[in-house]
């Protein structure tokens, strides 16, 4: 069990400044035209929160006239200036106050004692031109010492100074602010951390940086575990990470158990009767059958979680999955012609290194690609053979073999259509819609990623997928390929641990491929989209302009806007708020993969 601080945390200013920019931003998104948000002044220090306001167009401004009365414009927590509230209203920009309440009554002091003659000072920086920031004893030096002074002590964080000032200043009055937030955020931490010897401080983390920490720790599912963050941090922000904890944890669990399993089986594979020729195919086979993410193993884990609280029976069934898996990539390797796969040489390229020249090419090509062929047909049926092994007795065998077989026959469906829409698009004219490239993610990397997998876990309950639960997983499909088409292009073969210009070379229709032919720079993308044996400087100009174009712009909204949309339909799920958890960790995972 995770457990998270009592009380908000964050400054309830700040929080609520938040609440209202991103419910402005989900609302705005849904339109066909939204509208630019904006932020008056800043108001938090978690760089993470800015970087993703930053990532959605959501900009921190000082300066008011940049904008228009097509903008909406957030009054931080931090508040406003009397002049600038009217610059806003006589220039009718709609804006929405989230001036915090104890900001509100010391600027409301500031009016106050500004006009009763005092010089305003502040320990902190409050973001007012009216205010004169100390933060040393030197700061005064040229305030005269009969000067009238008002001091704003926030969170009572400087009494040396506070009581300098009263010894050398005549006319003084010092009002104290305090927020109630931070003092609840540090009782609620102590008193996680006397309770639980397992405390993590997200403070610390980046979320990528977060991953590799939990994926290399000694934490597991089953632990209690005190998640704990600070002032900046606000509760949608230390929820995310609880989802993700949530997660990562059941991931990991069942991550060592999916590579021992699958060893098993790889050690298994080579017959010492089989001569040469036959071991080396294998051992090619085998070497491909690992190091892979294991993600569709872990959701037939997931599925059989969801319906049983339990993880007996998903295992085998698992690594019969991941070995699916292999044999469909091997086969999807030949018909993209791709060279990496799993950061490693993929099997026709291995026998084109060992073979070619330009005496037998056409006969070693027949070789390379006949044997992916082979080793492939041979994966499905080993993934059969560990399915009829370990299954045969089991009571939901049939539904078991009913799922698995629909998974591969609707795969196989996504990936004729993932084949031939290039060729009708490439040499027959004929412009693929968006909602073609939709079919086949839903076909193809929907069903054998996510829903299949989850479906299979179900399964060994003999039970059935619930029609909402799918819906959102289909989604969650279509969200993982929309962003494995991103990263295909936009990330370098190393990270990704395979070719970056494939999808290029193979004219794969893809999101921003159906957004950038409807453009004013399609003439100049074709030249260049399909090509053989793109060159760095091709690709480059290819990533320039899918960006300039704004196809990429589009393809990251169309995924917010399914991000956004999935975590409010999983919270109307009829289901345990563990399992909640657990799948809005698995979309916030997914969302934060590069590879």
């Amino acid at each position: 069990m995770i457990y998270i601080p009592k009380g908000k945390g964050l400054c309830k200013g700040i929080n609520h400044t938040l609440e209202v920019i991103y419910s402005l931003y989900e609302s705005e998104i849904k339109k066909d035209k939204p509208r630019n948000i904006y932020i008056y002044k800043d108001f938090i220090f978690n760089n993470l929160i800015k970087e993703e306001l930053n990532n959605l167009g959501i900009k921190i401004i000082d300066d008011l006239s940049i904008l228009t009365e097509d903008d909406i414009l957030v009054i931080s927590s931090v508040g406003i200036h009397k002049d600038d509230l009217k610059y806003l209203k006589d220039n009718k920009i709609t804006y929405y106050d989230t001036t915090c309440k104890v900001r509100d009554k010391i600027n409301n002091n500031i009016i106050k004692y500004q006009n009763k003659g005092y010089l305003i000072l502040s320990t902190i920086d409050l973001n007012n031109k009216d205010v004169l920031v100390i933060k040393k004893k030197e700061d005064l030096t040229k305030i005269n010492k009969d000067t009238k002074l008002y001091v704003i002590n926030y969170l009572n964080n400087s009494i040396d100074l506070i009581n300098y000032i009263k010894d050398n200043y005549q006319d003084v009055i010092i009002d104290d602010y305090n927020c109630s937030s931070y003092t609840d955020l540090i009782n609620s931490n102590n008193e996680l951390q006397e309770k639980y010897h397992k405390v993590i401080s997200i403070k610390d983390y980046s979320k990528e940086e977060f991953i590799e920490y939990i994926l290399n720790s000694d934490y597991t599912f089953n632990d209690d575990i005190a998640l704990i963050g600070d002032l900046n941090i606000p509760i949608k922000e230390l929820n995310y990470y609880k989802y993700l904890l949530t997660f990562l944890l059941f991931y990991k669990d069942r991550l060592q158990e999916l590579i021992n399993n699958q060893n098993l089986l790889n050690s298994s594979l080579i017959n010492e009767d089989d001569n040469n020729i036959i071991k080396k195919v294998i051992n090619d086979f085998i070497d491909l059958n690992k190091d892979g993410k294991y993600l569709r193993g872990v959701l037939i884990a997931l599925g059989e979680y969801i319906k049983t609280k339990k993880v007996d029976n998903y295992l085998n069934l698992a690594t019969a999955y991941e070995t699916f898996e292999t044999a469909i990539l091997i086969h999807d390797d030949i018909i993209d012609n791709a060279k990496l796969r799993r950061g490693k040489m993929t099997i026709p390229r291995r026998i084109c290194q060992e073979y070619l020249n330009k005496e037998n090419y056409n006969d070693t090509i027949k070789l390379a690609n006949s044997i992916g062929i082979c080793l492939g047909d041979y994966g499905l049926f080993i993934a059969n053979k560990i399915i009829y092994d370990k299954y045969q007795d089991h009571p939901s065998f049939n539904k078991i073999l009913e799922v698995y077989n629909e998974i591969i026959i609707k795969t196989i469906k996504g990936e004729v259509l993932d084949v031939y829409l290039p060729y009708l698009s490439k040499h027959q004219n004929q412009n693929v819609k968006e909602q073609d490239i939709l079919n086949v993610y839903q076909l193809k990397t929907s069903l054998y990623t996510i829903v299949g997998p989850f479906t299979l876990g179900c399964a060994l309950n003999g039970e059935e997928l619930a029609k909402e639960l799918e819906e959102i997983l289909i989604n969650i499909g279509i969200y993982y390929q929309i962003k494995d088409d991103i990263l295909s292009i936009f990330k370098n073969s190393n990270q990704l641990g395979k070719s970056n210009t494939s999808d290029i070379e193979e004219f794969k229709q893809t999101l921003m491929y159906s957004y950038i032919i409807n453009t004013s720079y399609k003439n100049e993308f074709l030249k260049l989209y399909g090509k053989k044996k793109i060159t760095n400087k091709e690709l480059s100009r290819v990533r320039e302009l899918l960006k300039d174009s704004g196809a990429l712009k589009y393809a990251e909204e169309y995924l917010d806007n399914i991000y956004y949309d999935l975590l409010t339909k999983i919270d109307k799920l009829n289901i345990d708020s563990n399992y909640q958890e657990l799948l809005k960790g698995l979309l916030i995972f997914l969302s934060l993969r590069e590879r």
